[in-house]
């Protein structure tokens, strides 16, 4: 089945917790994500400030009503699945809570196994969310960010999971299966609830097909091909039969390195292309999929508008296809002018206008 954006080059940003905490006093304590009155209210207020600043670029919604939202759409936040598996989590007024590594030892590793998610403490605190607000409203609508494999077993082990590669291949494929088994029970359960599971992922996800789900390989650019491809093709392959349609949001600026182990990653209909990455390449060998292709927000945040454009050409240019691309940029900070974030709408929309 083919999939494509429902419109030519749709475009998304995200603000960090910094630029919503500057400008309009937002706090992301525990509250922000599990009280269901903040939760529908905050992303209101959220939306109406988009519609107020961006609402000739189309963003936000100037009277927008209460929304089972059960997720942060307007913020970038991955957390859940490594409390779920036993992380502490430490919450900000004005950043993205912080996912504080657990460190297991490998007899914590060796007992580690999937939890019952209507039993875990944890989840059950979404779980308690999502039936007040659908008692509420009748409905839910949104999801939660559900991490990815390595990045959730870095949470659990540290950074000996790098040695553990080599010199314990299969505690480290223990750890790996444990995650993957968790992560896919938790977005098949948000899912089956709300009908999403990755718009708090990225935003661009409703833009293409909202039933994508987009597993994070950020921390895929802090291994070799070889490794990615023994320890973690195999997770994404799974997931990607269990959750299709599947996506992989690779944000490094190593894309390229892994193209050739992605393209073996059936039913992946979307990537989420780091900047800096090849796209020219990746496009070469992923010539079906649609491209999410992500700009810098420290870039955006300290460039010129005219420069921001060239940036915005730079990997239109090398995307190929661009009714298979989309665009956009995720924790723009507190710093970043609002003209530079214009730049990025402007340049896309007169492409829609006049093409490749």
């Amino acid at each position: 089945m083919e999939i494509r954006p429902k419109c030519f080059l749709p475009v998304e940003v995200v603000f960090h917790a910094s630029w919503w905490h500057r400008h309009y006093g937002l706090r992301f304590d525990e509250g922000f994500f599990f009280d269901p009155d903040r939760r529908v209210e905050d992303e209101r207020r959220m939306r109406v400030a988009l519609s107020e600043r961006f609402g000739d670029l189309g963003l936000g919604e100037a009277s927008s009503p209460f929304r089972p939202v059960v997720g942060p759409v307007h913020l970038a936040a991955g957390f859940l699945p490594s409390a779920v598996l036993g992380c502490a989590i430490r919450y900000f007024p004005d950043a993205s809570p912080e996912v504080l590594p657990a460190n297991l030892s490998d007899e914590q590793i060796l007992a580690l196994d999937v939890p019952d998610l209507d039993q875990s403490p944890v989840f059950r605190r979404l779980i308690g969310l999502m039936d007040r607000l659908e008692e509420r409203y009748g409905r839910l609508e949104g999801d939660v960010n559900w991490e990815g494999v390595q990045n959730v077993a870095l949470n659990l082990r540290g950074q000996q999971l790098f040695l553990d590669y080599y010199e314990n291949p299969e505690l480290a494929r223990r750890l790996l299966d444990v995650v993957a088994r968790t992560l896919e029970a938790m977005a098949g359960y948000v899912r089956r609830r709300t009908g999403t599971s990755s718009v708090a992922v990225n935003p661009i996800v409703g833009a293409v097909d909202p039933r994508i789900s987009l597993h994070s390989n950020c921390t895929v650019a802090m291994i070799s091909a070889p490794i990615y491809e023994a320890f973690l093709l195999e997770h994404d392959r799974r997931l990607a039969r269990a959750l299709w349609p599947y996506g992989i949001h690779h944000c490094g600026e190593d894309m390229h390195k892994v193209r050739d182990q992605y393209a073996r990653v059936e039913g992946t209909v979307l990537f989420d292309v780091g900047w800096g990455s090849d796209v020219a390449a990746c496009r070469a060998a992923l010539s079906e999929a649609v491209f999410s292709l992500r700009l810098s927000p420290v870039r955006v945040a300290r460039l010129t508008p005219a420069e921001v454009t060239a940036d915005v050409e730079a990997v239109l240019r090398a995307a190929g296809p661009l009714d298979r691309a989309a665009l956009c940029c995720i924790n723009l900070d507190s710093q970043t002018p609002d003209d530079s974030v214009r730049a990025i709408f402007e340049t896309a929309y007169r492409y829609r206008r006049y093409g490749a």
